[in-house]
């Protein structure tokens, strides 16, 4: 519980330092601000935000309601928009899964921890219709924190090796955001509490393309061989999440 709280009050702080820090930029370690302006043309990452207890008959109950994350509204199977929609099931056909493999990936994902990219749409399910949440990319939390705080992000490699921070070394995009991607010069998994092997699965898998991480980006001092005032930027994470293999 003490670690929960402190982890709390770090994103909270690092939220904090970001709207009000001001440094001198760097090259290659601008911490910007993430763009307000919703991407309205991709398909949204979506995370569920509880499960749907009404008592009523399958498709038109059941499942959960999810939201797309970094966003305060989300587009449900009418086409509306709304804080938040309903989904009685996820459509996996096109990752390929078994009827298994899913069920064990919606355990997981009716539970808020894991994230999908797709769309909500009419589906037939029976003699009724149901709202489906169509999944084109599914991903797997692998902290143990309760709930992921802070913004959510497509975080990669940018292949750059230094010996000393101010340093590019890796580039973040705000998910479901029309930001332009910014760069920091390191990450932090250990607030995410998540065992020794998926933070080195991480590692790897940062090697090979981007993973998606929740979290706040915070300063510290880096190095100037003059001795002015430079700052580098890490992404302390509260949740990341790999490729989901079920």
């Amino acid at each position: 519980m003490n670690h929960v709280r402190t982890l709390v009050a770090t994103v909270a702080m690092a939220l904090s330092a970001l709207s009000h820090a001001q440094s001198t930029p760097v090259p290659g370690t601008d911490p910007g601000t993430p763009s307000t302006a919703i991407d309205a043309k991709s398909e949204p990452y979506l995370i569920v935000t509880r499960v749907d207890a009404r008592k009523c008959a399958y498709p038109v109950c059941g499942g959960y309601f999810v939201k797309a994350v970094n966003s305060p509204v989300t587009r449900c199977a009418d086409g509306k928009l709304a804080k938040e929609c309903h989904a009685v099931e996820l459509d996996t056909r096109a990752l390929g899964w078994s009827d298994e493999q899913r069920a064990t990936f919606e355990a997981s994902f009716s539970q808020g921890k894991a994230l999908v990219k797709g769309a909500i749409e009419p589906q037939p399910r029976g003699l009724y219709t149901g709202e489906v949440l169509r999944v084109s990319e599914a991903w797997q939390a692998q902290g143990s924190n309760k709930r992921p705080l802070g913004t959510f992000f497509s975080l990669k490699n940018n292949g750059i090796v230094c010996i000393q921070a101010p340093c590019p070394a890796f580039g973040l995009q705000t998910l479901n955001r029309t930001s332009t991607e910014r760069s920091i010069d390191t990450v932090d998994f250990s607030t995410a509490r998540a065992p020794d092997t998926a933070v080195q699965a991480a590692w790897q898998a940062l090697e090979n393309g981007p993973i998606l991480a929740a979290g706040a980006v915070v300063r510290f001092p880096g190095f100037s061989p003059t001795g002015a005032n430079v700052y580098a930027h890490k992404l302390v994470t509260s949740e990341f999440y790999l490729p989901a293999k079920p």
